[in-house]
C-alpha cells in the first residue's frame, strides 16, 4: 500500500563576502576668512588642485575614475556669538563638495593622499559598494545556494522519513509560504549588506614617508528563500 506524501516545507539560506569594485571619495572643500575674497580664494585653488588631478585620471587608459561631480561653491556669513552682545565682524566662508568614483581600488591611496595634503580639503568619506551589474550577478548565485540549501534539507528529511523521492511545490521569499521566519535570520529580508572600511600605511625602501594603501572590507551578501517540498 503507497503512502500518502507528505508534504515538507524548509528555509534555505546563503551567504558569499565580495569585494568591492567601487569606491566614491567624498571631499568637502571648505574655508572661512574675514571677507568674502579670503575665504573664496583658497576654495577656488583647491578646487582648481582636485580638478587637475582628476582631469589626469581621466586622460589615463584605462581610466581609474568612472565619474566625478563638483557641487558649486557657496558662500555665506555669519557673526560669531558674544555673550554680551556686542557685534563682532562679519566670518565668511566658502564650500564646495566634490565626489570621485573610483574603478580602480589601488588608484584611491595615491588621490586621497595627494588631496588630503590641501589645507582646505577634508576626506569626509570613503564609500565602497558594488556595481548594480556586480551586485546582480553575485546575488543571483548567493540565491541559487539558498535555493539547494532548502533542497538539501528536504531531502535530509525525506530520507529521515524513509522516502525516497522528493520534487519541489513552491519556492518563495522569505514569509510568502506563511511561514515564519528562521530564528537565525529574524530580518526576513531577502538580502543584506555590510561594507566596513579597514586601511594601512606602509613605507617603501624608496620613500621616506608612508605610502597610502587602502584595503576595503568585504561586502556580505545573504539570501534566504522558502520552499515547500513533497516526499513520497
Amino acid at each position: 500500500m503507497n503512502q500518502r506524501p507528505v508534504t515538507i516545507t524548509v528555509t534555505g539560506h546563503a551567504e558569499q563576502t565580495v569585494a568591492p569594485n567601487r569606491c566614491t571619495v567624498v571631499l568637502r572643500v571648505h574655508s572661512d576668512g574675514t571677507s568674502r575674497k579670503r575665504a573664496a580664494e583658497p576654495v577656488a585653488d583647491a578646487v582648481a588642485t582636485i580638478t587637475d588631478l582628476v582631469t589626469g585620471l581621466r586622460e589615463r587608459s584605462p581610466s581609474p575614475v568612472k565619474r566625478w561631480t563638483f557641487d558649486r561653491v557657496h558662500h555665506s556669513r555669519r557673526r560669531p556669538y558674544h555673550r554680551e552682545g556686542k557685534s563682532r565682524p562679519w566670518v565668511y566662508n566658502s564650500s564646495a563638495t566634490i565626489t570621485v568614483t573610483f574603478l580602480d581600488s589601488e588608484a584611491v591611496g595615491a588621490f586621497v593622499d595627494q588631496v588630503a595634503a590641501l589645507e582646505v580639503v577634508t576626506v569626509s568619506d570613503l564609500r565602497w559598494w558594488l556595481s548594480r551589474n556586480a551586485e546582480q550577478k553575485r546575488l543571483a548565485q548567493v540565491r541559487d545556494l539558498a535555493v539547494r540549501d532548502a533542497l538539501d534539507k528536504a531531502k535530509a528529511y525525506t530520507k529521515s522519513l524513509g522516502h525516497n523521492t522528493v520534487h519541489a511545490v513552491a519556492i518563495a521569499d522569505p514569509g510568502m509560504l506563511g511561514s515564519r521566519p528562521s530564528p537565525d535570520h529574524t530580518s526576513g529580508a531577502p538580502m543584506m549588506r555590510t561594507a566596513m572600511l579597514l586601511s594601512d600605511a606602509v613605507s617603501t625602501p624608496e620613500e621616506s614617508d608612508p605610502e597610502l594603501v587602502f584595503e576595503p572590507g568585504r561586502i556580505t551578501l545573504t539570501a534566504d528563500v522558502e520552499a515547500r517540498f513533497e516526499a513520497s
